[in-house]
């Protein structure tokens, strides 16, 4: 199974968490206080696997804007 791999900005995070149920329940209770839903992932740092944060979709960077300053992660659950 391969990996999804997106660029975020980390200070784009919701929160960062050391426990990945933890950070389920928080990107849950974030998309069920959001008006208008949007996707919400859970992604890990490729260099850390101890560390889970939690993303809106919608603000992940494009590759290929010119001069991006986002940070690889791996999507481990989409909420």
């Amino acid at each position: 199974m391969a990996n999804e791999v997106v660029l975020f900005n980390p200070g784009d995070s919701l929160g960062n968490f050391h426990d990945y149920n933890e950070a389920i329940r928080s990107g849950q209770l974030y998309k069920n206080k959001d008006k208008t839903p949007h996707e919400i992932v859970i992604a890990t740092d490729p260099k850390s696997d101890e560390d889970y944060l939690v993303f809106y979709v919608k603000d992940a960077v494009d590759p290929a804007t010119k001069n991006h300053h986002g940070t690889q992660y791996n999507i481990s659950k989409h909420i």
